[in-house]
């Protein structure tokens, strides 16, 4: 159940425009994308990619983690899934940030940025304060994967 992932960044869309960051990992912002293979086409007759600015600062994202967290309430074993679901999808928009970060700075310790690791401590107390309703694994183990993947260097 990892959601630690890396992704790739695309520096631009069109050469002469390189001011913007480009992920095209259209799942990070459509959770339908979940539901199908990996290998999922898009129909390429009446496909348009459209790309939606998203800002990846650490308020916006502990902003969107707040609304997920005000939305279900506690983890239990009805919402479980889709909570998982929502909250991976923050943890990936968390791991853009730290590349970005990481890149800007070049630490010479560690294999994150300092800003990201300052941001999951907050997603960690954030979690640890959602009421456990009896869901069987989400929240204890995605905490425990992000203290492992940040925390401990």
């Amino acid at each position: 159940m990892s959601q630690i992932t890396y992704h790739k960044l695309d520096p631009y869309p069109d050469p002469k425009d390189k001011t913007p960051i480009y992920i095209n990992e259209p799942w990070v912002i459509d959770k339908s994308l979940l539901d199908y293979p990996v290998d999922y086409k898009v129909d390429e007759r009446d496909n348009v990619r459209v790309y939606f600015p998203m800002d990846l600062s650490r308020d916006a994202i502990l902003r969107r983690l707040n609304r997920v967290i005000a939305h279900y309430g506690e983890a239990n074993e009805e919402n479980e899934s889709d909570f998982y679901e929502d909250v991976g999808m923050i943890i990936s928009q968390i791991e853009i940030y730290d590349q970005i970060w990481f890149v800007r700075n070049m630490p010479e310790v560690g294999k994150h940025s300092a800003e990201a690791v300052s941001l999951v401590k907050d997603v960690i107390s954030a979690l640890e304060e959602i009421p456990d309703g009896c869901a069987e694994c989400f929240l204890f183990e995605t905490v425990e994967e992000l203290r492992k993947e940040y925390l401990t260097e």
